[in-house]
This record gives C-alpha cells, structure tokens and sequence, in this order.
C-alpha cells in the first residue's frame, strides 16, 4: 500500500513538473503568444493542400459541419469577446457569423451574414476568422487623437510606421514617413509618446530627398526597420530612396537621441543592393549573438517576382561602405516559388528578438485567389533554427478585420487591408506592433496593435 501511494505522489509530481515545463516553454516562444486565427486548411495554412470543406449540413439548424476536427481552436476568446466568422471567397467576401460550436457532435451553428452570401452546400471550401484572438487595437481608434491631414498647407496622403526608438524609460519616437499625393514625394517626420500607447505627431521634418545627393529631387525616401542603437547612443536607421529614374535604391543614417542627423544619408554599397540600374530597399537590421543581420527586399515590375534577402556579418559599416565582410548572403523568400498568403508581393518584414530567440514577422500581399488573403498584406511568423528560416504554417497570424466592420462598426477605418511597414516594441506586458490600415481613402491610417505576453 505504502508504495502505491508513493509511486501515484511521484506520477503527480511528475505530471506537475511537466506542466509546469510546458507553461514555461510557452511563455519563451513567440509563437505561443498567437493563436491560429484565420483557419484556411485543416493542417497547413501556407500550402493549403487540405482546405476546409462542409462535409454536413443541416438547413432546419442552420448548422454545419466541416473536415475540420480542431474545433477547439474555434472557442479560443477574442480580446474584447469578439465573434468568429466563416468567409468564403476572396477577401472575404462572404462572411457569416458563428454563433456556437459544439466540439463533440462538430455541429457549427450559423447567425447572421454579414457579407455576400453563405455557399452553405457540401464540399463548399471555407475559412475561419477572428483576427482578435490574437490582438486588440491600442483605444480601437487611430494612433493619433488630431489625426494631421495636412504639413505647410501640403495634403497628406498617408502615414506610415518606420520604426521605434526608445530614448528613456518613458521617452519613445516613432519614425513616420509622410506620403504626400499618390505617392509623388515622401518625407520622414515623428511622433512621440511616454506610455507607448498615447502619440504625438511633430510637424518636424527629418529628412527628404532635397537632402540626399543620390535621390530624385521631391521624391520618395522612407525608413524601415527599429533603427540599430549604436554604442555611442546614436541609432543607425536603414533608408530605401527614390532614384532619379524612380527606382529605388538602398542607404542609411545615423540619428543622436535629439534626432539630429549626425551621419547624413549614405547609398549602402553591397553590389547587389545599390545602383540606378537594381531596384530595392532595406526592411530590417539587428544584432542576434554577435552578428548583424539584415533584410532586403527586391523589387520588381512584375508583381510575383518580389524577394526577401538576408546578409550577415560582424563588420556591418565595413559591409555597408565597402562591400567587405558578408558571412552570408540568401534568400528567405522568394514569392514566385511560395504558396498560401507569401504567393505574392513579399515586401515587409520586420526583425524580434523574444528570450534570446529570433524571429521574423513577414508581411506579404497574395496574388488574386479565393481565399480571404487575396490581394491583402498579412503578416506571419518566421524562427530561426540552426540557421534556417522557419515558417509557423498557422500564418497568417495578424490579419486586418476585414468585413468585421459590417457587425463592429467601430472598425470601418480598418477595413481593407495591412499597410507596410511595421515596428515592434516590448514593453511591459505586451508586444505593440505599429502599422497602418487601410481604407482606401486616405490609402492607409497609422494605429498601433498589443498582444499581450503574459499568461493569465
């Protein structure tokens, strides 16, 4: 008897351990802070070889069921109890309302539609979609409570994201490029907080092309990517500059904490990545375990022949003045070659260092399809592992509420699509993550998202 009832305290303990192993595992990954929200096939997201089909359905219950057996997934509780849906067609544009899900019989009762019509007939294809179990907009509003429309009597068009700095404790800036008309001159302004959730724009300029020797004269120049803090509190910031022949070219700059420029744009001179005849920008750069990274992305007049590259090194002024020093060169992705949402143009992504690991968020727009992400940024998620860029086949993993604003009204500002670029920050309890949403007129809204990192 005595050795039953150590033997069943040693399974307990054990199981204990286990659990508390696997809460601790959770709590250092950064995939595990997101849930699967938009549910494109039964088992892979990205290449969709088993998407989502009704296999019953009962017309009098207005009920159906899937091939779809994790129907847990569809209980997880949206940050503020938003409703799942299920889309069908691109850009959702079907969309009908689930109302309850039984896990045990499958039966997935329907309520009201909210966009289009609801193909609710076996071997239909299906998504399911509730991009705020993994997010909660900062206020649901945008970033800025005087939204600015114009600088100097100049309209603006849009405002984007180009990275965090971080001066002080309660002391942020935001970089944020200005597009002024249709894309016809862009500049680099900022804004700024002391809580990371509460913003004000400065009409204070940092930078345009009138700048820039190598730049078309009122063209485009924008920042991407957190700027790198240097060790002499300066903060090296990655530019991508409009040429005068209107292709792009890749540079940086180096700002103090007053934001003055104390290194004025320089082209970066890896071959590949500079030129008037090579059309790129940088999207990111970080040091993870000694060694610099940084992401590129080439551009192309075809719309499925956009890349994002990856170099390495340990000298990165000596790479980017002299071309001296690359570890590696690949590329990561390549959008011609990809499927699901990556099946178009990749061009976003945006370095995380979470517990020591380093993962990416990829931002890609997918070539017209019949699923949700057709013609719509999303971003998903990326680890490296012994040298190798890994995909999370849940991504997408944040996904704009699109059509949510015919049942939320509160979301019509962010109803068509993601924005590059983005810019990710810690800080206490949440990742925040600032981009822009689009609704086509203007094309783009600044805003900010928090996902929180502590469990509950």
């Amino acid at each position: 008897m005595h050795k039953c009832v150590t033997y069943f305290i040693k399974q307990i303990a054990l199981f204990l351990f286990i659990l508390i192993h696997l809460a601790f595992q959770s709590k250092n990954n950064l995939d595990n802070l997101f849930e699967n929200c938009l549910i494109s096939d039964t088992e892979n997201n990205i290449s969709r070889s088993n998407p989502i089909r009704i296999i019953a359905v009962d017309h009098e219950n207005n009920r159906i069921k899937t091939n779809y057996i994790a129907l847990e997934n569809l209980l997880n509780k949206a940050t503020e109890n938003q409703s799942w849906f299920i889309t069908q067609g691109e850009e959702a544009s079907n969309m009908v309302e689930i109302i309850k899900v039984d896990v045990h019989s499958g039966w997935i009762t329907l309520g009201k539609t909210y966009a289009g019509v609801f193909n609710m007939e076996e071997e239909e294809t299906l998504e399911f979609f509730n991009p705020f179990v993994n997010y909660k907009i900062i206020k649901n509003k945008p970033l800025f409570e005087n939204y600015p429309t114009y600088i100097k009597d100049e309209y603006i068009n849009y405002i984007q994201a180009g990275g965090i700095i971080k001066r002080a404790d309660n002391d942020f800036v935001l970089l944020t490029p200005v597009v002024f008309g249709a894309h016809n001159k862009r500049s680099i302004f900022y804004a700024t907080s002391s809580d990371i959730e509460n913003w004000e724009f400065q009409e204070k300029k940092i930078l345009s092309t009138d700048q820039i020797s190598f730049a078309k004269k009122n063209g485009n120049v924008f920042s991407s990517g957190n700027p790198l803090k240097l060790e002499n509190d300066t903060f090296l910031v990655l530019l991508g500059v409009e040429q005068p022949n209107g292709n792009y070219t890749s540079a940086y700059m180096i700002l103090n904490k007053r934001l003055e420029i104390v290194q004025s744009p320089k082209e970066i001179k890896i071959p590949e990545w500079h030129g008037i005849e090579q059309n790129s920008f940088p999207l990111a750069i970080t040091k993870h375990k000694d060694v610099f990274r940084v992401l590129f992305h080439r551009r192309s007049s075809k719309f499925i022949d956009t890349e994002v590259h990856e170099i390495t090194t340990k000298t990165i002024f000596k790479v980017f003045d002299e071309n001296l020093g690359i570890l590696s060169s690949k590329v990561i992705q390549k959008a011609k070659n990809s499927s699901g949402y990556l099946h178009g143009k990749a061009d976003d992504a945006s370095y995380i260092t979470y517990n020591s690991e380093l993962y990416i968020l990829l931002g890609s727009e997918e070539l017209p399809s019949e699923y949700l992400t057709s013609f719509n940024r999303e971003y998903g998620l990326m680890k490296l592992q012994n040298e190798k860029w890994i995909h999370d086949t849940r991504s997408p993993l944040i996904v704009n509420p699109i059509n949510i604003n015919n049942k939320y009204p509160e979301y019509d500002w962010t109803s068509d699509h993601l924005g590059g670029f983005i810019s990710p920050i810690f800080y206490k309890d949440y990742l925040y993550i600032f981009l822009s949403f689009g609704t086509d007129n203007p094309d783009y809204i600044l805003s900010g998202i928090k996902i929180k990192t502590v469990q509950e």
